[in-house]
């Protein structure tokens, strides 16, 4: 359902925050540890860094660190990051089909809702707990 530079991006916000409250960790690290493509990873910490998510320090010990609290930091806050936008709506052209679309937009909607509202109660470190618990979690 979401693309893959919202799951890697996840991914590489996810050991971001493994390592809150350290040192910053350099891309490369995140690259191997997350196994993402290291040039493509560059691109998402810097997106990352755009919306203000992560900072970056330069130099020797330079990498990136989390810029919030993962306990503040919901998986809705990544994705949007990353999708913009999203809708399940699809506007139909016909004037034939108008009827049916607007029968089904109030489900698309409510759909979409749900989806954000759950997407926006989780929360960066209960993944990271169920994570470290060896808990599987359900939660994309």
């Amino acid at each position: 359902m979401f693309s893959l530079k919202t799951q890697y991006g996840l991914k590489a916000v996810l050991a971001l925050a493994a390592n809150y409250g350290k040192k910053p960790i350099q891309a490369r690290r995140i690259a191997s540890s997350q196994d993402i493509p290291a040039r493509y990873l560059e691109l998402l910490l810097a997106q990352l860094r755009r919306a203000r998510m992560v900072e970056a320090t330069r130099g020797k010990n330079g990498g990136y660190i989390l810029a919030y609290n993962p306990a503040r930091i919901s998986v809705w806050d990544i994705v949007s990051i990353f999708e913009g936008k999203m809708t399940f709506q699809q506007k139909i052209e016909t004037s034939k089909s108008k009827r049916a679309a607007g029968d089904l937009s109030a489900i698309w909607k409510e759909a979409e809702k749900r989806m954000v509202d759950y997407l926006k109660s989780v929360k960066i470190s209960k993944i990271l707990e169920s994570l470290d618990s060896g808990k599987q979690m359900y939660f994309i």
